[in-house]
């Protein structure tokens, strides 16, 4: 299956709406007992300084720490990830070798996109917001992409394991009858296609069709 930036933002999302927790040298994994045993034996400092904070909120519940977010959905398989020694690199590592990269002051509208400062990477989700695991005390949250709550991102870089591709705006019934108002063949087009569109499903009679109409439409421009 392809790797793509768009399949990246849903991943974050979903461990932002699972509450994922942060632990150093995690990638994803539910963080049991023997797990957390061996990243305080790996990390005596990283984890062993934060074991109490750790015990209390994040054990039993699955982690990431900030590369291990991105790590988490090259190595998703099934239900859980599968470590791929192949793409296990640094958040410092995955910027040195982006082919494509940037600072932040010239990066593209590109939801997907990841987020650099030395020793840290993020995901960029669109609308100037970025999903990232921040660290121990934090887990995996929403911040904005500059300005106050920011984590101070000076890079941006295209993940080198992950296929970029364009993301379909999708338009608002508003910004569709704007597009249409102003064109009355289109308009009337666009209302005949969707009272077939309905009629298809069922033997509904024109009026009952208009309280629909906005629904209908919207669909249609946005296949």
């Amino acid at each position: 299956m392809s790797l793509t930036n768009i399949g990246l933002v849903e991943h974050a999302k979903m461990a932002l709406k699972d509450k994922w927790g942060y632990v150093w040298g995690t990638y994803g994994n539910v963080l049991t007992e023997t797990l957390f045993k061996q990243k305080l034996n790996q990390y005596p400092e990283g984890v062993g300084n934060f074991e109490a904070f750790i015990r209390l909120h994040w054990l039993n519940r699955r982690t990431a720490d900030c590369v291990g977010l991105i790590k988490s959905f090259l190595w998703w398989q099934g239900d859980n990830p599968s470590y791929n020694a192949k793409t296990d690199v640094s958040a410092d590592s995955m910027y040195t070798i982006a082919k494509e990269k940037g600072p932040i002051s010239i990066m593209p509208e590109i939801p997907g996109l990841c987020l650099w400062k030395k020793g840290h990477i993020g995901i960029y989700i669109g609308n100037g917001q970025v999903i990232e695991a921040r660290g121990t005390k934090y887990g995996v949250i929403q911040s904005p992409l500059t300005g106050s709550g920011s984590a101070g991102w000076t890079h941006w870089l295209k993940c080198p394991f992950v296929e970029y591709v364009e993301v379909k705006k999708y338009m608002s019934w508003k910004e569709i009858l704007g597009k249409v108002a102003s064109n009355p063949a289109q308009w009337e087009k666009a209302i005949e296609t969707a009272k077939k569109a309905a009629k298809a499903d069922g033997n509904l009679g024109d009026l009952e069709i208009l309280q629909f109409l906005p629904e209908l439409i919207e669909k249609i421009y946005n296949k």
